[in-house]
Order: C-alpha cells, then structure tokens, then sequence
C-alpha cells in the first residue's frame, strides 16, 4: 500500500485526509454500454497504474472492435488525461459519458471513497484472505499467514495444514467483496474475515521459525500422529496401518531421507513409525529421541555407503558342502588380524578345528571357547572336524560304507576307492558337520530364549523389519507392507507400484513324515537298481498295503 491525500468530500476541497492506494487493485465503471478498466500494480519507487478500455464486435466474433491499453505509468493524472484524449480522438463514447469520467480517476474508480478507505484501514491491522480464483492457492495462504514461500519453505507443512483443515460448526466461507474470503457463524449471523483456526496456525508457525531442528521435526511427527488418530476415529475399517507407504513417505520428508535413491532406509523408517506411535500414546515424544533418530539416519547412510564399497564374499562355510577340498579358517581371525590395541588382541589359532551349527560359523578351539562362555551360546555344541584318514591335513568328507574311515574327498577318489571290491557298488555317506547333535538326540531345548536372529517373530519371518536378501527377486526398491486385513504386498516408492504375491507360509511344504517316506522310497528304488541279488525283490513290500486298500 502506497500513502497518498484525498478529498472525501469533492464539495469541501479544503479538507484532505490521508489514505493508501493499494496494490492489485482492480475497477471498472459502465459507460455507454462498455466498461473501462483501472487496474494498480506495486512500482520500483511507488504504485504504477493502467486502464484498459474495449468494444467487443457487435457480430460476435473473437476480436474486439476497438481496444485501448494505456501502460503502466507512476504518474496516474497523466495517464488518466491521455485515456480521455485517445477516448475522445476516435469517437468512441458520447459527450455524456465522456463529461462523467472527466473527475479524479481515484475518486472515480473507489480508491479514494471513505468506505474502501475503511476497509484498507481494516485489511492493514486484520489478516484477509484472497482469493483469485475458485479456490485460494498456497502462495494466498502464505501471504494470510505473513509468511514467505522462500525464507518460510521449512515451514511450508504449516501453511498447507491450514488450507486443508476443515471449518468447524457452525462456520462457512464464501468469497466477498475485493476477492476477500469471508467467514460466516450461522449460529450468530457474524461474518468476518478471520479464520477460526487463524490464531492457532499463526502461533505454530512463529513457534516453528523460533524452535531448533529436533523441536520442528517433533512438531511435524505430533502432527501426522495426530491426523492418522483423526482419520481413524472418522473411517475406522478403511484405515490403512500406520506402518504404510503413505506414512513411510511422510515420515521420511520428515527427516530428510529420500526414499527413491535412498532405498535401504525404509526398514529403518519403518522402525521410528512404530516407536514414535508408542511414545505418543505414552505420553509426549522427547526431542532427544528425535535428535537420536537423526543419528541413526545418519549412521545408515554412512553404511550403506560403506558396503558399496565393499566386495560381496563367499560364506567360508560353505565350503563344507563343496567338493573340494579346503582349510577352513577361524571366522575371528580377520578382526583378530586387524585388531587395533589397546585392548590386547584375543588369541587367535587360525586355523578352524570345529563348526558351530547354531551360529553357522567356523571356529578354532581358543574362539569358541571364548565367545561361548556364557549366555545362550553356552548351550552350543560344536562340531569337530574330523582329520583324513590318508593324507592327514583336510578336513574329512565323507565316511567309507565299507571300512567306516573318514577321508577327505581327493582321498577317497584317488585313492580309498581304488582299494574297494569292484563287484560292490559302494557309495560313501557324507559327514554334515551343519547339521546339531540336538537333532539327533531328538532334544527340543525350549527352556533357553531363542536369539534375536531364530526368534519367531512374525514380523522378521514375513521381512517386515528385517532387510531383503542380496538374492532377492525382487530387488532392494520393493519393501514389505500389511493392508487392514493383514495380507502382505511389496510396494515399489519409485515407480509407486504395488503387488502381491503368496507368503512363504501359505506355500504348503510336504510334511516331514512324508519327505521321510519319499527318501526311503527312493532309497530302495536305488539299491534295487543295482542290486544283483532276486531274494530282494520279493522282500519289497513298501507301498503294497495302499494298493490292496485302493483295490478293495
């Protein structure tokens, strides 16, 4: 607004009162059938104005008879006397007409009249909201709200919450005079250009802009929170889970994590969905727990950037299934190696002598014994290593049907089966140093809590928490979900898909008695095969049973 004198009385000239002239003003006045358009714009040293005057063809077509556009100009006298001269010059309104705009173009377009003067007098000291067009847009919030859309753009979730909350009863809006949105109490007829919620939102955003980082994040968090509760009390059985990917989104704008090129922080995202709901049922989130939060974020990227790095390597382990043959080495040795002192490194033997089927690693005897001391691992029962027979430096394999010994694989083929009878087609048995004692000795150690890593835990069993394998089918851009009605889908941030497809739980595996009966069958199938004795084959009577009954 731009200050300037009036006469609110052009019968008593002596009499000036100061006023304004807004910005973006906009008016128009009938004359012979057509109007004549006064419009204002903000200047470099002041308010800049144009008037703008058309006949529209009288056949109807697109283009006007005659249009007039005088620019913008600072000097409003000038430019409203050169208006009535082009006017005048080509004859396009009568005498009448043209002694009526003859006047004060301010007086004669509303900005000098005492009742707009009031209303710029109410706009300066009470917030308005404008409205161009058939809904306010977010830049008309801003300005409702004082706020800049550049300097305020953190601030930006408060601005968008106000546009989109709801009046409460009894309030109405409608757009007035000037564009302005009006407020209507049907209760008490009052009308006013002030939101109910006004008060409220301008107090979060002052709050925000003084507040520190961890403060505006919990203010951001206790807001979503806070909706979801609203929406479940509104629509309960269309509810979708908290853990989903519309709040997954929205909590990782929260914080700053981008969910597209930053795939891997989704399982974490899903994490802090689930503490910061039960902290705030609780009671209050703590700004510490947020700053932890930021941490953590942290910590996952520098990880993840980490492992990038790094070389994908084969489980030493798995060498024990291979048909080669290998020196298993401690799983301790290479952080032993390393080990940078103060505190003295640990004792490290190198060379691995048993295999520990619950954590699935190799061990030497100074390892094991010093990682299994106490707690749960004290109930692990290693598996020992078994020399070779012949060559007594690998690991044996595989046990001779024939002789019972234990030989490595190269020994055994090379030179053990050498030395067998030919006319017995002898087949060794391999040595599963993965599979436990436990199992053999049918124990079921119930008593001890199982770790983390075996524990049965729906939400690790069905990938909720736990991160997608390197071999994943489906790559590491689909992430797990559960709909309301608990059944499992991927979601895809990226392309924003979604699918679905059979839990490994619902996929029936055969049962154990059945695979056991499977493996016999086979078994006898094979020694049939080779066999060269007949007495064998009456003896067979597996299966005969079933068939006499589905006979009979």
């Amino acid at each position: 607004m731009y200050r300037f004198q009036y006469l609110p009385d052009p019968d008593q000239e002596e009499e000036l009162h100061p006023g304004v002239v807004p910005a973006g003003f906009s008016a128009g006045v009938p004359v012979d059938d057509n109007m004549v358009y006064f419009h204002t714009r903000q200047g470099e040293t002041g308010p800049e104005y144009q008037i703008v005057y058309s006949r529209p063809d009288p056949d109807g077509g697109d283009t006007s008879a005659h249009s007039m556009v005088l620019e913008w100009e600072a000097d409003v006298d000038a430019l409203w006397i050169q208006a009535l001269q082009n006017l005048e010059d080509s004859n396009e309104l009568s005498e009448q007409a043209l002694d009526f705009l003859d006047a004060d173009p301010l007086w004669l377009f509303g900005i000098a009249d005492p009742a707009t003067q009031r209303a710029l007098e109410r706009t300066s000291s009470l917030p308005m909201l404008r409205c161009m067009g058939q809904r306010p847009g977010l830049e008309e919030w801003f300005a409702y709200l004082n706020a800049d859309e550049q300097v305020d753009a953190d601030f930006k979730w408060v601005v968008e919450s106000f546009a989109e909350v709801d009046l409460p009863p009894p309030w109405t809006s409608f757009k007035g005079v000037g564009s302005i949105v009006c407020y209507l109490n049907n209760e008490t007829n009052e009308t006013t250009a002030k939101h109910p919620f006004y008060d409220y939102f301008a107090q979060l955003l002052n709050h925000c802009r003084s507040s520190t980082n961890e403060e505006h994040i919990k203010l951001r968090i206790n807001r979503v929170l806070w909706s979801y509760e609203s929406e479940s009390q509104t629509d309960l059985q269309s509810q979708m889970p908290l853990v989903s990917p519309k709040y997954v989104k929205v909590l990782g704008e929260i914080l700053g994590v981008n969910l597209i090129e930053e795939p891997f922080m989704v399982r974490t995202l899903k994490t802090f969905l689930k503490a910061f709901s039960q902290m705030y049922h609780e009671g209050e989130l703590d700004s510490q727990e947020v700053k932890w939060c930021l941490d953590i974020v942290e910590n996952e990227r520098t990880k993840s950037a980490v492992a990038s790095t790094m070389h994908l390597e084969a489980d030493p382990s798995d060498q024990l299934d291979s048909g080669n043959n290998a020196h298993f080495i401690c799983v301790e040795f290479p952080r032993i190696r390393d080990w940078v002192s103060p505190p003295p490194a640990p004792e490290c033997g190198m060379s691995a002598t048993c295999y520990c089927p619950e954590c699935g690693d190799c061990f030497c005897e100074q390892c094991f014994e010093r990682l299994h001391v106490r707690g749960y691992r004290a109930t692990h029962e290693p598996n020992h290593f078994i020399t070779c027979s012949l060559c007594k430096s690998y690991p044996a394999k595989l046990q001779c049907t024939y002789t019972r010994g234990k030989y490595c694989i190269e020994c055994y083929t090379n030179k053990h089966a050498r030395t067998l009878p030919r006319f017995l087609d002898l087949k060794p048995l391999k040595i599963d140093y993965k599979r436990s004692a436990k199992l053999d000795r049918g124990e079921v150690d119930s008593a001890v809590p199982k770790p983390a890593s075996q524990a049965d835990n729906a939400e690790t069993k069905e990938g909720f928490s736990k991160p997608a394998p390197l071999e994943t089918l489906l790559g590491e851009k689909w992430h797990a979900f559960f709909d309301l009605r608990g059944v499992k889908y991927y979601y895809n941030f990226e392309t924003e898909e979604s699918m679905r497809r059979p839990q490994d739980d619902l996929v029936n595996p055969p049962a154990p008695a059945e695979e056991k009966r499977i493996q016999e069958r086979h078994d006898i199938v094979s020694r049939l095969a080779v066999s060269r004795d007949p007495r064998l084959i009456p003896a067979w009577r597996e299966g005969k049973g079933e068939v006499e009954e589905a006979g009979g």
